[in-house]
């Protein structure tokens, strides 16, 4: 390539994709000029010392839940990148995130609030109804983000995707499993193999694949987990309304990094293959950027043309609608 296609090449790689760590590992060996090498290394590194960073924050966190007799479940970020890449410091993560129960959300809000962190700004109404586990809350959002002086970001969720009913925790067969969260033995609870891939899967679809690091993920899990255990995980979330997302999140891997494609998994009908060819295509244009305006308008069409079912169709432009008024108010009469 020449200087300048290196230089969006980088530009792509570190901001947009987020995929600085495991490019490291194989820029030095390439024909990149010195000083994209330079960048990359020095993102990497970043990467590295931010995952370290999260991880003595999330025991210290961790401690406080479990001391006021919460157990939360951890998901995506280090231990995620320990489970696909045998490193913490592989995968970037800019937030902990952490799952309760929602019965337990006002004992979890004053955990964080005593160990200093603060909702953001646009969160502080979320707060108020989460002290009172206000329907209105429950219903129409999933999560409140807090953060804490030193800079950490704790996202605090209730449930899986601010969609109400779709992949539900409790809806998967085998949704658990333990990872250590340091040397001294203690396990913290986070997502098995197959609710990862049906959650990162629903993740991916919903965000247009924006960042190549998470479609990097199922590729890593495609590769780690046995062609039945993949298989079983299409028939689950076909169950509970997630298929189509896994089916294409699987394809997607296969067509961009040459990952595993398991025996007998389905092949795409005319509209998923549109949506693949889409994807691939927004993967590398501005438009699929997340929070770009255009990325905003493909996230409510990808919904109402590749949803599952009517309620999962309408949806969006429910939550598009009516989500924020239903806060605002129910906000104002607490």
């Amino acid at each position: 390539m020449t200087e300048p296609e290196w230089r969006a090449f980088e530009g792509a790689a570190v901001t947009r994709h987020q995929l600085a760590a495991p490019l490291a590992r194989h820029i030095p060996a390439s024909e990149a000029p010195e000083p994209v090498v330079a960048v990359i290394q020095a993102a990497a590194t970043q990467t590295a010392l931010t995952a370290l960073a999260q991880k003595a924050e999330t025991a210290r966190v961790w401690d406080a839940f479990r001391d006021n007799g919460l157990d939360p479940v951890l998901l995506k970020g280090w231990p995620l990148a320990e489970r696909l890449f045998d490193s913490a410091g592989m995968r970037h993560a800019k937030d902990i995130d952490l799952h309760v129960s929602p019965c337990e959300l006002p004992r979890a809000v004053a955990v964080l609030e005593a160990l200093g962190y603060a909702p953001l700004p646009s969160h502080q109404t979320r707060v108020r109804l989460a002290r009172h586990r206000a329907p209105a809350l429950l219903a129409e959002t999933n999560d409140i983000a807090w953060m804490h002086p030193d800079g950490h970001v704790v996202e605090l969720h209730w449930r899986l995707t601010h969609l109400a009913g779709w992949v539900a925790l409790g809806a998967l067969s085998a949704p658990l499993a333990t990872h250590p969260l340091d040397r001294t033995g203690r396990q913290i609870r986070v997502l098995g193999d197959r609710a990862n891939l049906i959650y990162l899967s629903v993740h991916g679809q919903l965000h247009l694949w924006g960042r190549l690091r998470w479609l990097y993920d199922i590729a890593r899990l495609t590769t780690i987990c046995a062609e039945d255990e993949l298989r079983a995980a299409l028939r689950e979330a076909e169950a509970i309304g997630a298929g189509r997302a896994v089916k294409l999140s699987v394809w997607l891997a296969h067509m961009v990094f040459a990952s595993k494609l398991p025996a007998g998994w389905p092949a795409p009908n005319w509209v998923e293959r549109h949506a693949l060819r889409r994807f691939i295509a927004l993967m590398a244009a501005p438009a699929g950027e997340p929070g770009h305006p255009l990325a905003r308008f493909g996230y409510y069409l990808g919904i109402l043309c590749l949803g599952e079912g009517i309620a999962q169709r309408l949806a969006a432009p429910r939550y598009a609608l009516w989500r924020n008024l239903r806060l605002h108010f129910a906000g104002r009469r607490q």
